[in-house]
């Protein structure tokens, strides 16, 4: 991985692609993680990026002691993808959000790589597989050109093969293909508590009987009812 660079100064190559992802980054997520991921990618916390075929990868601070771990994925194509195209994951808590709306640690990500693709375009093509896919079939037309009768050998072609499996081995250790996400299942949920709240066998329980719904006394000031019925209409919790 290595440090996201910050450009200065003006005219840089990449202005198009740059704006394009800046406007991707603002169809996937909502006004306040789009506000809030831009800010993490101004103020220094995303620590390292790392830009493969297929993933870009980074590693954002938090308020935890541990960074996030933040990869947003593409399909094979050319140029600035779609948002149909563009798959994301995070190991922060809002990454399952009810809303599908990409977590601020993401829109860091598309922001940093906004900054990226303004200094070296060159790198989108290297994040839509393109660049990659050249190199590997200019190394396919090498080998061929220089064919060696040894390459038959099952042994050696699978040294050759070696190189370019490690290629691609941190693409499966940091975005998954769909279909190992799909095939993955969860671990079942173990409460810590389970053991020091449960009852010993044999234990009488209490009877409890049914409880009555309450509903809550607004004030009897209109403005201020209104307020507070606004207010727990659009309570929602934030994670850092």
């Amino acid at each position: 991985m290595s440090r996201p660079r910050k450009p200065f100064g003006a005219n840089h190559p990449g202005r198009l692609p740059a704006t394009m992802m800046k406007v991707l980054a603002a169809e996937m997520s909502d006004p306040s993680r789009l506000r809030r991921g831009k800010q993490y990618a101004k103020d220094g916390s995303v620590l390292d990026v790392v830009i493969d075929p297929g993933a870009v990868t980074c590693e954002i601070q938090g308020s935890r002691s541990m960074p996030y771990i933040a990869v947003v994925s593409v399909k094979p194509g050319d140029g600035m993808p779609l948002r149909r195209d563009v798959t994301s994951a995070c190991t922060c808590p809002d990454n399952d959000n009810w809303d599908n709306y990409a977590c601020k640690h993401v829109v860091a990500t598309l922001f940093t790589m906004s900054d990226e693709f303004l200094l070296e375009p060159e790198l989108l093509d290297l994040w839509r597989g393109r660049a990659y896919d050249a190199d590997v079939r200019d190394a396919d037309d090498r080998d061929l050109d220089h064919h060696d009768p040894d390459d038959d050998d099952p042994d050696h072609i699978e040294q050759h093969e070696a190189p370019r499996e490690r290629r691609r081995g941190h693409l499966r250790l940091v975005g998954p293909a769909e279909s190992e996400r799909e095939r993955r299942v969860d671990p079942p949920r173990v409460d810590p508590l389970e053991g020091l709240l449960g009852f010993p066998g044999g234990t009488a329980l209490p009877a409890i009987g049914d409880i009555e719904r309450v509903e809550p006394q607004l004030p009897r000031s209109r403005e201020l009812a209104t307020v507070l019925r606004d207010a727990l209409g659009h309570l929602r919790i934030e994670w850092d």
